[in-house]
């Protein structure tokens, strides 16, 4: 025995996403734009940095390389410079795609190094020997269209005996939860009869461990899109050894992090006491850019109770306060080395909040929503027009949950009624 224990170090990533936009965000300043569209690749050459750092025996994609079936080029030779300075380093790489990069015509794509091995549309296992000495099995498969409703996992292969360490390579959903079920399905029990030493799995943005033993894990994607995908971004550097379980170390990639806090406004008498407590808020964001050294994209949403007054004051002067606010850290950011911008400034109205200070009509107004609210009809009239519209078919239309669109816009119809009202209300008391 010479007290050395036999393990394997492999990086963990999925979700690259390379040639993704941010179109969504509303961005008005030139720098922040720019540097948001270099922000992904940024945080990819971070990943391969650390790949080639701390000598890993090899480097495992769970899918989703590009954004889409048509990868651009920029983002295809970032892939590929990417790959060869893995294999200048010895470090081969094992990788699948997924749902958004689907191989559909590999003519459109770049040939890249020998040292990439990708798995085809069928499950199958590739196998390697460490510098070690340690064999490891991967097996996995590529999507070969956008989507994929059967579980593939069923035609893994069980555990090869005949290796040291067994490794699935997968990217879909978890069906034992409330998924599309349309992203190759499957169920962590089903997994873990395989017998495999660890599962690296690819597609929720969100990192995550589902199942303990064997691990099943998502390292989540390397660069936030939105506010959906807040906090810190990276990958995984993996340890595995005979006997114990996997050992995970999360490695931040991306130096920029969306933050969206959420806190209650108070009481607002004047617009000193409404500024104060906006850029109260906006120095937390700016000290934690300090504190974590990233990069923060900020949006703040105030909770109020429909307190008149303080409705009021946000009504007439929020907007015009964000775009000084934007300002100011524009100028800010000129000196510092953690930038830190403002998006967006929202109100949240509670449940509970009164419509309008005449109780009649308070309810009456309510009464009227909530028609228009079970009226599927009446809701449909409304947005006619837009569904119609050619733009909105083709972008938006077919991306979105029709559901979850109608709550979202039935939400701010309300937040603008009360806002409306109490600011009228104000204004002849005022007045």
């Amino acid at each position: 025995m010479n007290g050395v224990i036999n393990m394997v170090r492999f990086i963990h990533t999925a979700d690259l996403h390379l040639d993704q936009t941010f179109k969504n965000l509303p961005i008005k300043d030139d720098y922040l734009q720019y540097a948001l569209s270099e922000a992904t690749l940024n945080s990819f050459d971070n990943l391969i940095q650390t790949a080639i750092n701390e000598q890993v025996d090899f480097f495992l994609i769970a899918g989703d390389i590009y954004h889409g079936a048509r990868a651009t080029l920029r983002a295809q030779f970032a892939f590929s410079n990417g790959m060869q300075r893995l294999a200048d380093a010895d470090i081969p790489v094992y990788m699948i795609y997924g749902n958004h990069d689907f191989d559909a015509d590999a003519d459109h794509r770049l040939k890249l190094p020998k040292n990439v091995y990708i798995f085809g549309a069928e499950p199958e296992t590739k196998y390697l020997s460490t510098p070690a000495g340690e064999s490891v099995a991967i097996t996995g498969f590529s999507y070969d269209q956008q989507w994929i409703s059967e579980d593939r996992s069923e035609a893994y292969p069980n555990r090869d005996t005949l290796v040291d360490y067994h490794i699935g390579l997968l990217h879909g959903d978890n069906s034992s939860t409330d998924g599309q079920k349309r992203y190759a399905p499957f169920n962590p029990s089903q997994l873990a009869s395989h017998g495999y030493d660890y599962w690296a799995l690819g597609h929720i943005h969100k990192g995550q461990v589902i199942y303990e033993n064997p691990a099943m894990v998502y390292p989540g994607n390397i660069q936030g899109a939105s506010f959906k995908e807040d906090g810190a971004k990276g990958a995984l550097i993996v340890n595995l050894a005979k006997g114990v379980p996997a050992e995970l170390e999360f490695i931040e990639t991306a130096e920029w992090q969306f933050q969206h806090s959420t806190r209650d406004l108070g009481p607002v008498n004047s617009l000193d006491t409404l500024r104060n407590n906006i850029e109260t808020a906006l120095h937390e964001h700016i000290m934690f850019a300090k504190d974590e050294a990233v990069n923060v994209i900020s949006r703040m949403t105030f909770l109020t109770d429909g307190n008149e007054e303080a409705l009021y004051w946000w009504n007439t002067y929020a907007e015009e306060l964000l775009e000084q606010l934007q300002w100011s850290l524009r100028n800010q950011n000129a000196s510092r080395e953690q930038k830190v911008y403002l998006v967006s400034l929202d109100i949240e109205v509670k449940d509970q909040a009164v419509w309008s200070p005449s109780p009649v009509f308070n309810e009456s107004m309510k009464q009227a929503f909530e028609n228009i609210v079970e009226d599927t009809d009446q809701y449909q009239k409304v947005i006619e027009d837009l569904e119609k519209n050619g733009q909105w078919q083709r972008l938006i239309g077919s991306a979105i949950d029709p559901d979850q669109f109608k709550a979202d816009i039935l939400a701010k119809a309300k937040e603008k009624i009360i806002l409306e009202q109490a600011s009228y209300s104000q204004e002849q008391r005022r007045f």
